[in-house]
């Protein structure tokens, strides 16, 4: 007889598995993509932390090219493309 199935539990996928079809699904919804780092001062505990959904005005995009623009000397970079719009649904 096979094991019975857990309910509930969820294997976690590794995290380069996972983005890129995370990255297609937002760019298909037109949707922000974030990806950012962080490391807890306290406990040192490193995380990823991956959000999508429309959270960038174009005012704030501006102010983060020119943030990034302005630590190139520290390693930032920027990657910009032309995006073809959507055809609307026959």
């Amino acid at each position: 007889m096979p094991p019975a199935k857990k309910h509930g539990s969820r294997q976690k996928r590794p995290l380069t598995k996972a983005l890129p079809e995370r990255l297609a699904a937002a760019l298909a919804r037109e949707d922000d993509f974030i990806l950012t780092y962080e490391t807890d001062p306290d406990t040192g505990r490193r995380s990823v932390h991956v959000l999508t959904g429309r959270f960038v005005t174009e005012c704030m995009l501006r102010k983060l090219i020119g943030q990034a623009e302005s630590q190139r000397d520290e390693g930032s970079t920027i990657m910009t493309r032309a995006w073809p719009k959507q055809r609307p649904a026959p």
